[in-house]
């Protein structure tokens, strides 16, 4: 038997990427990573843009309830006198007062606008019971303010305000002795409280009075005031304030409410505050967005809310 030996030639080639394909290759990465970068930049300047505008959103409908609440209270249970002359009680209860002002840091407007309103409890005395005590319909009366000091009251009888001296500015101031304290009248047309020996001890004339049925009690009005300056607390970053003024004890607190570029007023009809018939409240509020706008500066978002007598 003969030995076969059968060669086989096997011709393999292996092909390598040249420098030219690698360097188009590495272009082409280049430009998708560009691309990526490009995408995730956009991506994140929109996020921070919505977020900032979402955030001024924010504070400016913050600014709306803050000024809608106390607006609210705009000449309730504000006596007045026509010869006070600037002073307390207002010339009418819906006296207002417009401060025109500017930013002392930069060009913007910063205006103030004061006014009176009676914060806290009202109620009425429906009847005077069989125990000599006064029934009374209670929105929120109390004997103390939420700050735990004396609460402070003007009762109003047949209509008008009560003054034991006629040539008196002010009506007669009155502490009451109430219990339950701060009862909610929302949903009851009945008494819901009772003033102890229907009496009332009226501070002006240092004696007690008694009360009738559908004599009407107020707290004492407070002097409501909106502005703006800066916040040290915040860089000296503006913000817009609440003042409030006790009328009685002339005790006065102030705090910031949310931060604004700029605030205005504005009052209608025209010419109103002159003759004490406004009706109508405009209040222009600018935030800062800290969002870009074209020029790459910050922008601002300028807001308008009405608020009615």
């Amino acid at each position: 038997m003969q030995n076969r030996v059968i060669t086989m030639n096997v011709n393999s080639k292996s092909k390598a990427f040249t420098i030219t394909e690698m360097l188009v290759a590495i272009a082409m990465s280049v430009v998708l990573m560009l691309a990526l970068f490009e995408l995730y930049e956009s991506t994140q300047k929109i996020f921070f843009n919505t977020n900032s505008i979402s955030g001024a959103e924010e504070n400016a409908y913050n600014a709306y309830v803050v000024m809608g609440k106390f607006f609210d209270k705009w000449g309730v249970g504000v006596p007045s006198n026509t010869l006070s002359q600037g002073n307390y009680p207002p010339p009418a209860p819906n006296y207002i007062s417009i401060s025109s002002g500017s930013c002392s840091w930069q060009t913007c407007t910063c205006d103030s606008i004061s006014f009176y309103g009676s914060l806290y409890g009202f109620g009425m005395v429906q009847n005077i019971d069989s125990n000599s005590n006064a029934d009374v319909i209670s929105c929120r009366l109390s004997d103390t303010n939420p700050s735990g000091s004396t609460a402070y009251y003007y009762l109003i009888r047949d209509g008008s305000f009560y003054y034991s001296n006629f040539y008196n500015t002010t009506p007669d101031i009155f502490t009451i002795n109430i219990y339950p304290n701060n009862a909610s009248c929302i949903s009851t047309t009945n008494s819901n409280a009772t003033i102890s020996g229907a009496v009332i001890y009226d501070v002006t004339t240092g004696q007690n009075l008694s009360l009738s049925p559908g004599d009407i009690l107020y707290s004492v009005p407070y002097q409501i005031t909106f502005f703006c300056q800066p916040n040290q607390s915040d860089n000296n970053k503006n913000w817009l304030y609440l003042q409030t003024i006790n009328e009685v004890t002339g005790t006065t607190n102030t705090q910031p409410i949310v931060p604004i570029q700029s605030l205005s007023f504005n009052v209608y009809p025209q010419g109103c505050i002159a003759t004490n018939s406004c009706n109508m409240i405009e209040a222009t509020i600018g935030v800062n967005s800290q969002a870009k706008n074209a020029s790459g500066g910050t922008a601002s978002i300028t807001f308008s809310f009405d608020f009615y007598k």
